[in-house]
């Protein structure tokens, strides 16, 4: 079968025309699609090109993630592409997904269907805290308890200044979101089944993104975004991102911990040791004080023994790369040089054991020349 063009073959690097700026909304291989002011003079009207990088570009490997706010030119009205010439500066980036200048995350979650857990929204909710951004949290599937079950399930983060909002997309009742999308760039996280594509079907049917189902078996959502897009939705480009069964935190401090914690954050600094972590240590303000839901403090003392853990995994891995090295000289010509062991000393005398005997054969017979003498040497 021929191969069609791709991007590239449309598109003339010299052509004239405006350059304009916009948002990278999706990357499929090394096609971008940047939705940026249409090609017609005077239009507002926002377009999405398909891009491909200006050569210098792709030379460099520029990373380019969705979100990125990049300035095209040659725009093609007909065929709709254009070229990628500059990357503009970030404000954020996220890693997982791969996000760029995110201004909020929407946790979604589902009173039922899959069951809430507090402890894995507090994981989400403390990795957003990582990040630096600002949270707020969804409830969907709310017609599916009651009204005191419900606000059971919010009260305690609404409390804690969480915007809270509950939501059923398969009743249409999701007007009160658009108020948190307009001017924003926004990601919905949350665990896979809870309704984050449901929702954003709900708030534009055009979508029409691809629903998941709830596994019987397991009780968990099944995955059904499969790359992170962003999509014009409520007046701001909302990302539907892969859902995760597995979060990891990334290298943090077990002292600091307390500080993603709303409710633990005034009273750490009345703990009279200064890396308190807030356990079992004496006089804790925090413990002592400070008003935390016990579902959150047993939250708390999980991501703190994570932490712990891999502080030390990390500690004796230092060890061991410390233990493997050995100092050489002094002062300015000190030198770090890796140890070997004695099975590596052992070979290393057998070759050169071996190879002199070569050479002492060579010699004898009067086969030896410079250039293997020389080779020697060095």
């Amino acid at each position: 079968m021929a191969r069609g063009p791709d991007v590239g073959d449309l598109l003339d690097p010299n052509a004239p025309g405006p350059v304009v700026t916009g948002v990278v909304v999706r990357r499929i291989s090394n096609v971008f699609w940047v939705r940026a002011p249409g090609a017609a003079a005077g239009t507002t009207a926002e377009t999405e090109y398909a891009c491909s990088l200006r050569a210098r570009m792709r030379k460099e490997q520029i990373d380019i993630r969705v979100g990125d706010r990049v300035r095209i030119s040659n725009l093609d009205g007909v065929n709709v592409t254009a070229l990628i010439t500059e990357v503009l500066e970030r404000t954020n980036t996220l890693p997982r997904p791969p996000i760029a200048n995110v201004d909020q995350v929407i946790v979604v979650f589902a009173a039922s269907q899959p069951e809430f857990s507090s402890h894995l929204l507090d994981r989400f909710l403390v990795l957003i805290q990582m990040s630096g951004l600002p949270a707020a949290v969804v409830i969907n599937k709310r017609d599916l308890v009651s009204e005191d079950s419900l606000s059971a399930l919010v009260g305690s983060y609404r409390a804690l200044g969480y915007p809270v909002m509950a939501t059923s997309a398969r009743q249409g009742d999701v007007e009160g979101l658009v108020s948190l999308l307009a001017g924003k760039v926004t990601v919905f996280a949350g665990p896979s089944g809870v309704g984050k594509s449901s929702l954003l079907n709900a708030l534009d049917p055009r979508l029409s993104l691809k629903e998941g189902e709830v596994s019987s078996r397991l009780g968990t959502g099944r995955h059904t975004t499969t790359f992170a897009s962003l999509h014009a939705i409520g007046g701001g480009l909302v990302a539907d991102t892969p859902g995760y069964s597995h979060l990891e935190f990334p290298d943090w401090p077990p002292e600091e911990l307390g500080w993603l914690f709303p409710e633990m954050v005034p009273w750490i600094p009345r703990c009279p040791l200064s890396k308190c972590q807030h356990d079992s240590e004496p006089d804790c303000a925090v413990k002592d004080r400070a008003e935390i839901a016990p579902t959150r403090f047993e939250s708390y003392l999980r991501f703190l023994d994570e932490l712990r853990r891999a502080h030390d995994r990390a500690m004796s891995s230092t060890t061991k790369v410390e233990s493997a090295t050995k100092m050489t000289g002094g002062g300015e010509s000190a030198r770090r040089l890796v140890r070997i062991d004695a099975d590596q000393r052992e070979d290393s005398r057998r070759v050169t054991r071996q190879r002199l005997a070569e050479l002492a054969a060579k010699a004898a017979s009067g086969e030896l020349d410079e250039e293997e003498l020389d080779d020697m040497a060095t």
